[in-house]
């Protein structure tokens, strides 16, 4: 066993974890080289914190140009948090039922010419006068976005914790595709944690003795 790896044990529920590590592993090490990376940025642990009553412009791709404003403002309903894509063409992921709203999208949501739009605004959150916002009381919870630069359109997301109750609103981080045009998943880019790293290079380990045990059986 690896140094680093944590000691065996053979309860079911430590089992079924040891599994899902060794096929996460197995996910990892069976992407080509060159592949796992792809185009998209990351822009790397950010945690901003929007003060209430202010906004926060967020550049995604570094090119000097405001891509997204995100708002954390007081009005006569109460705290408000809303996002507006700064720049025609652009559009947030969002939806429309009677007011303009940004959704709020797990890992994994396609953000692309699909799913992009139909605004260039909305609500994420302003307590009962928007009674469809997505934003009310969220944990990683991601803003997706089509943004232009110069001529190109590109496709990201902002992660965000937002308590719309407490008026607090986080921005964890963001990427986006730096091919023009081509999607991205929600949350695509993100580095795991060292602890899941370790977890994965243990499932790597794991996987490698297996194979040398088949080999040495054959």
């Amino acid at each position: 066993m690896h140094a680093d790896c944590p000691p065996s044990n053979s309860s079911p529920a430590s089992l079924k974890r040891r599994a899902a590590y060794v096929l996460a592993a197995g996910a990892v090490a069976a992407v080509p080289a060159g592949e796992s990376d792809g185009a998209v940025v990351y822009s790397g642990a950010q945690n901003i914190a929007i003060g209430s009553g202010f906004s926060q412009n967020v550049d995604l791709n570094g090119d000097a140009q405001n891509d997204i404003l995100l708002k954390n403002f007081n009005f006569g309903g109460g705290p408000y948090q809303g996002a507006t894509v700064n720049f025609a063409p652009g559009k947030v992921v969002g939806f429309n039922n009677g007011l303009a709203y940004v959704s709020a999208l797990s890992a994994g949501a396609l953000i692309d010419g699909m799913t992009a739009g139909p605004g260039f605004f909305g609500s994420m959150a302003y307590g009962a006068a928007n009674p469809n916002a997505q934003f009310n009381n969220v944990t990683d919870a991601y803003v997706g976005l089509t943004f232009p630069s110069g001529a190109n359109t590109y496709y990201g997301w902002i992660r965000v914790d937002v308590n719309n109750a407490a008026k607090t609103f986080l921005i964890k981080d963001w990427a986006y595709e730096s091919q023009s045009g081509v999607g991205i998943k929600a949350g695509d880019g993100l580095v795991p944690e060292p602890a899941t790293l370790g977890l994965l290079a243990c499932g790597a380990a794991g996987i490698a003795a297996m194979r040398r045990r088949r080999v040495a059986a054959a």
